[in-house]
């Protein structure tokens, strides 16, 4: 029961709750019209069946001790004539002969003096007979009066008795089913606008809900959020700064020891001493490099919103700002770095947006094999659009999901990464609102990842 509730809309719950006793006292008021306007219709039209009884009753005599109907013709026509019904009579005596009548129906036993009515059938149809049972003058005999009326008078009567009382009710329930909807409309707006606060909120935005414009009622709900997103945001908050500071405490210490490690190659030693120290520099660099990226992590975390410096950034000056950095690096590897940059406009964190583009271009040298090339685009679409591509080992369909996560590598995957240069990409990018898809060129082998900003609106 309680499941059913919790799953169902709010504004289902109000209206089964308030149209559904409404609708249900309209129906018992419909059976209870209904039952007295049959009831109304067939006691006026029982008492104008007691009119041409009365008349028949006073045109009987008794002739050589058998009653006989003195009445002529045409006013038994007139009589018996009705502009919608049929009228049929019968009368009989009490042995069950019958002198007069335009029809056949059994007398009904235990007749008294006074007028019994019920339901029968006369030639196929449904009629309403009267009977009674009276005793002529000046004889001992008795007569039965029957009179049989079709139902089409009081059918139709009986429409008009329950369309004239059913139908208020009708609009009176119309009129309640359009204001309670309308009711409940605006009574749930403000639930409305705080659901559209809320969902059009980014998972960064942790700031506690208004409760000013909440209804009283759902201010303990809100006001429970407002604690829960406390503690996350509390949360978040440590662990960002025990990221940042792990990652400073190890950093200092990670390039001192590879300054004594270079120094120390620089010095004789035996053959396998010397392979030992590259060995160690390889792992102190890959050390101080995750060091690296785990700072830049932390500051791309959805809690680090209020560190950003937001401003407006041109990607052809900050890609030109980095080129410098990278060129070693691809000439150490014989790769063709490439550069076709045009003014790309947006609205970002210089710092965050640099280290965005210094983890593609790191990741796609870092992945791409001697010989090969790497080629950084950037121009103006509806935003800023950044592209890194290369055609080094390229990254499968399946997995373009998976290498966004934190510490996950492509199975064979050469070089010493962590896996965390895409995963800090993705946070800068979510930061930015930016949209960043992972694709293969035109000529089928590498890898080109695109960066797709938002138009600047600040």
């Amino acid at each position: 029961m309680s499941r059913s509730i919790a799953q169902s809309s709010l504004k289902r719950l109000l209206l089964s709750w308030l149209l559904g006793p409404l609708l249900g006292l309209l129906a018992v008021a419909s059976v209870g019209a209904f039952y007295i306007a049959r009831t109304s219709a067939t006691d006026a039209y029982d008492r104008a069946l007691l009119d041409p009884m009365q008349a028949l009753s006073q045109h009987i005599e008794t002739v050589n001790n058998q009653p006989i109907l003195k009445m002529s013709p045409e006013s038994l026509h007139s009589l018996f004539t009705d502009a919608y019904d049929s009228l049929y009579y019968q009368l009989a005596t009490d042995n069950g002969h019958i002198f007069a009548g335009s029809l056949r129906l059994p007398v009904p036993p235990r007749l008294s003096t006074k007028p019994l009515f019920y339901n029968a059938i006369v030639n196929g149809r449904n009629v309403r007979v009267a009977a009674l049972r009276i005793q002529l003058d000046d004889s001992p005999n008795y007569v039965v009066i029957q009179i049989a009326e079709t139902l089409t008078k009081r059918d139709h009567n009986l429409y008009e008795i329950l369309a004239i009382m059913i139908a208020p009710a009708l609009l009176m329930v119309l009129a309640a089913v359009i204001l309670v909807w309308f009711g409940i409309n605006r009574g749930l707006t403000p639930l409305q606008k705080l659901q559209a606060d809320i969902a059009a909120r980014s998972l960064r935005d942790l700031r506690p809900v208004p409760e000013n414009h909440a209804p009283e009622e759902v201010r303990p709900v809100i006001v429970s959020l407002n604690t829960l997103l406390n503690k996350l945001a509390a949360a978040i908050d440590g662990q960002q700064r025990f990221l940042a500071n792990a990652a400073h405490q190890l950093r200092t210490p990670l390039a001192g020891l590879q300054t004594q490690v270079e120094v120390a190659l620089r010095s004789d030693m035996s053959d396998d001493l010397r392979a030992t120290f590259k060995q160690l520099l390889v792992a102190t660099q890959r050390a101080a490099h995750l060091a690296n990226q785990l700072l830049t992590l932390a500051r791309a975390e959805p809690g680090a919103l209020h560190l950003m410096s937001m401003q407006h950034l041109d990607l052809a000056n900050l890609i030109e700002d980095v080129i410098g950095q990278w060129l070693g690096r691809a000439n150490t590897k014989h790769i063709d770095l490439g550069f076709e940059i045009a003014s790309a406009k947006l609205w970002g964190d210089p710092l965050l947006v640099g280290e965005l583009i210094a983890n593609l271009i790191d990741n796609a040298i870092r992945y791409t094999r001697e010989g090969g090339y790497v080629t950084i685009r950037c121009y103006q679409d509806t935003g800023a659009v950044l592209e890194v591509e290369d055609n080094g080992i390229g990254i499968p369909e399946s997995q373009r999901e998976k290498v966004l996560e934190r510490f996950y590598r492509v199975d064979g995957s050469p070089g010493n990464g962590c896996g965390l240069g895409l995963a800090i990409v993705q946070e800068i990018a979510k930061l930015h609102e930016a949209e960043l898809v992972i694709t293969t060129p035109e000529h089928g082998r590498g890898t080109r990842i695109i960066v797709h900003f938002p138009q600047q609106t600040a």
